[in-house]
């Protein structure tokens, strides 16, 4: 996946609006700005807006083929992402939205086990948040830091969405926790919010 963004002479149009949108939303996602290339104005804003690359039209029509063929096939980082959830998925992702976090980790578990594709990333990411909540649960300071980080570094890693879950999303929602559990400290971890803790969508 790209984002193709064409300029509006000397940088102006609401190109800016895409760009700020992906950069917040969707993580990784390249953006190529395209447009004349006399107009420097408009180049040097697309570069300060954030667009990972900024070509002249011509370059850009060049370098087209080439690029619909690299983005359309899948990335290793995505191979399994585009797929539905299995069974084992949806019940451990029920099972967590339940609170039943210890049986979630297992249907997780196993497929995380099971499948050795990039996407795995996903299920260990979901199992090490629900172990986090159930840390919180226990009043477990250490436990629930240590999962949390982990989590989120499952997360990044992954496009989102994944197998129809809003990835950024649960990134986001890790970091949350983990900066509440921090500025609480472990002596306040029996009064963590609850209303906090993620709904997997």
């Amino acid at each position: 996946m790209l984002v193709l963004v064409e300029l509006g002479a000397g940088g102006q149009g609401n190109w800016r609006q895409v760009v700020r949108h992906v950069r917040k939303q969707a993580r990784g996602i390249p953006i190529i700005a395209f447009g004349s290339h006399v107009d420097i104005d408009a180049r040097d804003a697309a570069r300060q807006a954030g667009c990972d690359h900024v070509w002249s039209k011509s370059r850009f029509v060049d370098e087209l083929p080439a690029l619909v063929e690299r983005h359309t096939t899948p990335s290793e980082e995505t191979l399994g992402c585009r797929d539905e959830p299995n069974d084992r998925v949806s019940q451990g992702v029920e099972l967590f939205n339940q609170g039943r976090y210890y049986e979630a980790h297992d249907a997780l578990e196993e497929t995380w086990f099971a499948d050795k594709r990039p996407c795995r990333d996903l299920y260990q990411g979901l199992l090490q948040l629900g172990i986090a909540l159930h840390h919180i649960e226990q009043d477990n300071y250490r436990g629930t830091d240590k999962m949390l980080l982990r989590a989120a570094s499952k997360f990044q890693r992954l496009p989102s969405p994944c197998q129809g879950m809003d990835v950024a999303e649960l990134l986001e929602q890790s970091r949350t926790l983990r900066q509440t559990l921090l500025a609480m400290g472990p002596d306040q971890i029996n009064q963590f919010p609850r209303q906090l803790f993620p709904t997997i969508q």
